[in-house]
């Protein structure tokens, strides 16, 4: 008997939360968030692929999951997978270019 009690006491908790909480959802609108911009830095949306080896492309990223290095593209956040070399492997040198603020 007390299992159906606290069965049906749940289940009227249950019914009125949903009751409680039927209205529309709306976000709020804020200012530029600083924030997000830097987050989105470091996300490295942009791959610059700079050179081939072994038939695959490798770009160079200032934060993978062992330094900075040549790793295969889109690989850098890939634990164990991917990783090339430091500067200087195979005798490549990473190009460095003036950023402007703007990536496409």
């Amino acid at each position: 008997m007390r299992k159906l009690a606290l069965a049906g006491v749940a289940a009227i908790a249950l019914a009125a939360s949903g009751v409680l909480m039927s209205g529309l959802a709306e976000a709020a609108v804020t200012g530029p968030s600083q924030g997000i911009n830097a987050a989105a830095d470091n996300l490295n949306m942009m791959q610059d692929v700079q050179y081939r080896f072994q038939n695959r492309r490798h770009c160079w990223y200032n934060r993978g999951w062992n330094g900075e290095g040549w790793y295969q593209c889109g690989y850098h956040v890939r634990h164990g997978r991917g990783w090339g070399g430091g500067e200087g492997w195979n005798g490549w040198e990473r190009r460095r270019v003036e950023s402007r603020g703007y990536r496409y």
